[in-house]
């Protein structure tokens, strides 16, 4: 069985992912995945870490971000396609932070479907399921034809097989197919603890005042292809489409080169001889009574 993980939180994500992007990449290589993906909340911070960790080892790492909207929008992964899709990736972070103070990420659907282009969603299902998440579904699998998934995973609670089925329907209707994740939060169950301390942090309380938000089970860390299958095994196509969603995906860290920016000059004018003249101008105003003969030099 070939699978990708999709939904990875690293310790760049605010209090909330209790492994660094390398140790994640490491366990993704140990584990046999078709590829890894990092998508921490509203940030890039902690992709080119695990992308230079996967360059080392031969692992593929796919570069994304989950995007928490402050309006009614539900949560998506957004992986881009291409180096265009990046770029517009990246211009919509901007956009949500330059709204906020630092820090924080203040997004809206706008925000999404403006740079939308090019990009790969997976939908992030509530907790509990209900009318507005499936009107929300259905207009973005509109929106997005062919380029949006509901996640799903499987944190261990009794209703588990209940959930997914009804998962199962909700996508087949709406037109965004269940696929298969495990809400990644550290790359092996003896971070648990350590996620724990975390939460706490982030909610500003002791561990004994936690309680239902903490995680119910040390679960939330990566799984074999194998392990996937079974947890999936009444859902087998939700597995496999974690591949073909990765291969849908070309765009790579490597994509990015240094672009020389453009240097507007008069016309009939290199870049070195405008560059000359301005100097020389500069360097008459710099010394009314002449230039000397070092700075000539130089």
């Amino acid at each position: 069985m070939t699978y990708a993980e999709l939904q990875t939180t690293t310790n760049y994500g605010f209090l909330r992912g209790a492994s660094h992007p390398g140790e994640l990449v490491l366990t993704a290589r140990a584990l046999g995945m078709a590829a890894i993906g990092i998508a921490d909340r509203n940030t890039l911070a902690g992709v080119v870490r695990a992308w230079s960790k996967g360059r080392q080892i031969g692992q593929r790492v796919l570069t994304g971000a989950r995007l928490d909207f402050a309006d009614e929008t539900p949560p998506v992964l957004c992986y881009p396609t291409d180096r265009e899709a990046w770029g517009r990736l990246t211009r919509l972070l901007t956009v949500g932070q330059r709204r906020s103070k630092k820090g924080e990420c203040h997004l809206l659907r706008q925000d999404l479907l403006d740079h939308g282009e090019g990009q790969l969603l997976l939908a992030i299902p509530p907790q509990r399921l209900d009318e507005a998440f499936e009107t929300d579904l259905k207009r973005l699998a509109e929106t997005f034809d062919g380029r949006l998934w509901l996640a799903a995973s499987r944190p261990y609670r009794a209703s588990d097989l209940k959930r997914l089925a009804a998962l199962d329907v909700l996508g087949r209707s709406a037109g965004a197919p269940m696929i298969a994740t495990n809400d990644v939060l550290y790359h092996g169950p003896e971070r648990r603890p350590l996620q724990d301390v975390l939460t706490c942090i982030r909610e500003t309380c002791t561990i004994s005042e936690a309680g239902l938000r903490l995680e119910a089970n040390a679960e939330r860390h990566l799984k074999s292809p194998a392990e996937m299958a079974r947890l999936f095994a009444r859902w087998p196509e939700a597995v496999t489409r974690t591949a073909a969603v990765a291969g849908r995906i070309a765009f790579d860290l490597s994509d990015l080169k240094y672009e020389y920016p453009d240097e507007p000059v008069p016309p009939g004018k290199t870049a070195d001889a405008h560059l000359s003249a301005l100097a020389w101008a500069g360097a008459a105003w710099r010394y009314p009574a002449g230039v000397p003969g070092k700075v000539k030099r130089l």
